[in-house]
């Protein structure tokens, strides 16, 4: 519930730099967010990369790259990152939504019930990774090749060659990768600012745009005639078009985020009023869900290609890697109806109708014209079907829009440019904002209680003397 409030953006601001707690959380969270970044550039031992390895070339690899924060860029000590849990989050998600009666018991038995599913989320995400792992090992000794060389671990360039003690120990090295950064993601969630696992993907693909955007620089002047006398012009222009198209895409999607419908909320008693700007609401957004549909459709589209790295050689495995590869239109439109359901889905685990309207009969709250209950829970449910239909649809187009665009001009980007990392770092920052911005009210409503509890502890000493 939320109150209509005009405090500017600069007394917040003022708010959280004043507030130590705060300043130390971010601390907390910039420096395991520095120390990801180290270990994402460090290569595993026993791995030699040529000058010319990139994941860009790859769509399997780059998406893969995408959910692991930068890491695989580097086959580095966090390669996988969280990309393995995130994929069993979706399973036991699916699986507690009213599938398997067992576990969507669990789910709605409070915080003990999601402790047992974060449990079974983090053994499943243990064979999750040994697969994802050796189905990315298979597909980039497979398919990379540079003037500069081709990739080797322990001196060899293919995954035959290598045996299962050398195979085992890199899935190992993989494994212990994810589950480390699944602690700094833990650890930034419980004391630091913002969703740790956003966080981690969200600052791999800041450090990869500067070089994402030389690369379609360079990508624009190789596909115009460097013969021509304006080539410089043109290449400049068409570069300057493509940087609009991105900034466009920005403001759109951060105008989304912003956009709520607004609920208004009554109180009885003595909370009763008659006056429409003193009334609470409740702000469900356009898009409801945030980020989680898109970083939930990456990685379900990633695993078709992952079991096709365990084909033969054939049409069958060629044909499942382009149908879900996010270069071909068939990969796209079956990336966009992902979203979409995700949004749906999402938005009511996220708002619970029922959970609601239990609360708002408990707390003695009810939305004008409504009665509590069962009408309470279908108007909101009506309403988040209403505005889903606005955001999910957006959202899918958004993430799209990127990757059509490359496969119509023929101009590739790089992972940080694609639509999935726009909506990634839009929603992400705003996330995080929030999270500041409710940090230093917590804080500074603890402080405030402290010294008043104080104040009336050396008040009732005096009284006894």
């Amino acid at each position: 519930m939320e109150k209509k409030t005009n405090k500017s953006w600069k007394k917040t601001a003022k708010e959280i730099v004043t507030n130590k707690d705060v300043i130390f959380s971010i601390f907390i969270t910039l420096s395991l967010l520095i120390f990801f970044h180290i270990c994402s550039s460090i290569t595993i031992p026993g791995i030699s990369l040529p000058a010319g390895y990139s994941t860009q070339g790859n769509s399997f690899v780059s998406i893969m790259n995408l959910l692991a924060g930068g890491g695989l860029s580097k086959l580095s000590l966090f390669a996988m990152g969280v990309s393995p849990y995130i994929t069993a989050q979706i399973i036991v998600q699916l699986l507690s939504s009213d599938l398997i009666p067992p576990l969507s018991k669990l789910a709605k038995t409070g915080e003990r019930g999601k402790r047992k599913l974060e449990i079974l989320t983090r053994f499943l995400t243990i064979p999750f990774c040994l697969i994802q792992g050796y189905a990315i090992l298979s597909s980039i000794l497979s398919n990379h090749s540079s003037e500069s060389g081709s990739i080797s671990i322990f001196g060899k360039d293919s995954l035959n060659a290598l045996n299962a003690g050398e195979i085992m120990s890199i899935l190992l090295i993989f494994l212990g990768g994810t589950f480390v950064c699944i602690f700094l993601g833990d650890i930034i969630t419980k004391r630091g600012v913002g969703n740790g696992i956003t966080l981690l993907i969200l600052s791999g693909i800041v450090g990869s745009i500067i070089p994402d955007f030389r690369f379609a620089f360079n990508t624009i002047g190789s596909k115009i005639n460097p013969d021509s006398n304006a080539y410089n012009l043109v290449v400049g222009l068409t570069f300057l078009a493509y940087i609009l198209f991105y900034i466009i895409l920005f403001i759109s999607i951060i105008f989304v985020n912003a956009a709520v419908r607004k609920i208004p909320v009554q109180q009885t008693g003595q909370g009763f009023t008659q006056k429409v700007d003193e009334l609470s609401f409740l702000p469900i957004k356009l898009n409801p869900s945030g980020v989680v549909p898109v970083i939930f459709s990456s990685s379900l589209i990633t695993i078709p290609a992952t079991i096709a790295q365990f084909l033969p050689e054939g049409s069958a495995k060629w044909s499942i890697q382009q149908v879900f590869s996010l270069s071909s239109w068939w990969g796209l439109v079956i990336y966009a109806f992902f979203i979409i359901f995700f949004s749906f889905f999402y938005s009511y685990v996220q708002i619970n109708p029922e959970q609601m309207a239990e609360n708002f009969e408990k707390s003695n709250k009810f939305i004008p014209g409504i009665k509590n209950g069962e009408d309470t829970e279908k108007h909101i449910s009506k309403i988040l079907w209403r505005v889903n239909w606005i955001g999910a649809p957006f959202l899918a187009l958004v993430a799209v829009a990127p990757y059509a665009l490359s496969i119509i001009t023929g101009i590739s980007m790089g992972v940080s440019l694609g639509g999935t990392s726009i909506i990634i770092i839009v929603s992400g920052a705003i996330e995080l904002w929030y999270s500041i911005k409710s940090a230093s009210t917590t804080s500074g409503y603890n402080i405030s209680k402290n010294k008043i509890k104080n104040a009336n502890k050396n008040n009732d000493t005096i009284g006894l003397w």
